[in-house]
């Protein structure tokens, strides 16, 4: 088992904006970053363009506005979850207007370079579901609700104190699992916030010790196809 520890390294900070940056590393190299960003109200991300990358924003608390070049707005919380599929190129900002945010956002990057740019949205009443994984994103041959150009999925759970789940497994895919809040146990290891694990093989079940909203990546490793 790989940890990933949070630690001030891995923290900028600059007017409005917190953000924690992983590189999970080679042996996961679809996953290029994982942003974790505490936004306070008013902080805006300026327009820019983003070309062959598959980026995931998952909301765990707050609210924030998506809107690309075109006008089109999106609003995004914790129950609206967006993959942008940015192919031959997609310009969009996003903002802070109503309430601070809590954001992950991961690069992940496509099997084939090109295609034409998409945004998908993925709307559930309930919010994250607990004491088990839902699935939020898969291939585009798979049943998951938003369509990844890559053998990868994503998924997340809200794991209650003195809970278990299974780690989610896939034939030939690595589980990078990070920890929004909360803490758990992931064999004789504790994690808390911020915190990542990989390389889980050996290791079937994770403990909740205190509340805990987490995601998982399934990556195929050292390939971009």
């Amino acid at each position: 088992m790989n940890i990933m520890r949070a630690n001030p390294e891995q923290l900028f900070e600059y007017g409005p904006f917190t953000v924690r940056r992983q590189r999970p590393g080679e042996a996961l190299s679809p996953l290029v970053s994982v942003d974790l960003m505490t936004l306070k109200l008013d902080a805006r991300i300026p327009m820019q363009e983003h070309r062959d990358e598959e980026v995931f924003t998952y909301l765990w608390r707050g609210s924030m506005l998506h809107q690309d070049s075109n006008g089109e707005r999106t609003s995004l919380s914790a129950k609206r979850v967006m993959l942008v599929n940015a192919g031959e190129g997609v310009r969009y900002e996003e903002s802070v207007p109503l309430f601070e945010a809590e954001v992950l956002q991961a690069v992940i990057k496509p099997a084939q370079p090109g295609g034409e740019a998409m945004t998908q949205v993925l709307e559930r009443d309930q919010g994250v579901l607990p004491n088990g994984w839902t699935e939020l994103a898969g291939p585009e041959a798979s049943d998951a609700p938003l369509e990844l150009r890559q053998n990868a999925y994503i998924y997340d759970a809200l794991l209650e104190r003195g809970q278990t789940l299974e780690v989610p497994k896939q034939p030939g895919l690595i589980a990078y699992i990070v920890v929004l809040e909360g803490v758990i146990n992931i064999g004789d290891q504790r994690l808390g916030r911020g915190d990542a694990a990989s390389d889980l093989d050996e290791i079937n079940e994770i403990t909740g010790e205190r509340d805990a909203t987490l995601i998982c990546f399934l990556v195929k490793p050292d390939t971009a196809a």
